[in-house]
């Protein structure tokens, strides 16, 4: 199975790339938003799914490992494929269509080609407990246990460790960067 690929960008297609990777070129569909940020020669890093089948082998690339995450629990619920899938990854942002299957939203997910109502209602009903959005992680919970040590509210730290932006490596960087946010 090829779950992540390191490589240049030598062809960009409408909804794919093909990257050099060791002098052998990979097709990985990816995202139009994601396509509109690269140029030829960008070297890139993909995390990738394999979708094999007697008569193909297709790649799916997402830049960040939440977004395939999320692809594989979409192709958990029934009736949707990698393509459908894909699309709908690549359709809305990955924080709007948690939200919409966390809300329910059934007008957001319907108006994705190729989702329907009863499609929609299927994917909220099969992932609306199961999103990541709403687990937090380990780090992240010693961080509000950090941030309560110093005084402040469990439902106020919570809010600032959501509001932290990706970039921040460690728990120090976090913690200050959460300090800050208490602090306006």
């Amino acid at each position: 199975m090829i779950s992540y690929l390191k490589g240049k960008i030598i062809y960009k297609g409408e909804n794919f790339v093909i990257l050099e990777v060791g002098s052998v070129g990979y097709q990985i569909f990816v995202s139009k938003e994601f396509l509109t940020k690269q140029k030829i020669s960008n070297v890139i890093e993909l995390f990738t799914h394999e979708y094999l089948r007697e008569d193909s082998r297709e790649l799916y690339g997402f830049g960040k490992i939440s977004e395939l995450e999320f692809f594989w629990q979409l192709l958990d619920v029934s009736g949707v494929g990698p393509k459908l899938a894909h699309r709908i990854i690549s359709t809305y942002r990955l924080e709007k269509l948690q939200k919409a299957i966390a809300d329910g939203d059934l007008a957001i997910l319907s108006s994705i080609s190729g989702v329907g109502k009863k499609t929609a209602q299927k994917i909220i009903l099969e992932l609306k407990g199961k999103l990541t959005e709403g687990k937090s992680t380990q780090d992240e919970d010693e961080i509000v246990e950090a941030l309560v040590r110093l005084g402040y509210r469990k439902q106020e730290a919570q809010e600032a460790v959501r509001k932290i932006g990706e970039d921040k490596k460690n728990a120090e960087e976090k913690i200050k960067a959460a300090l800050k946010i208490l602090g306006k």
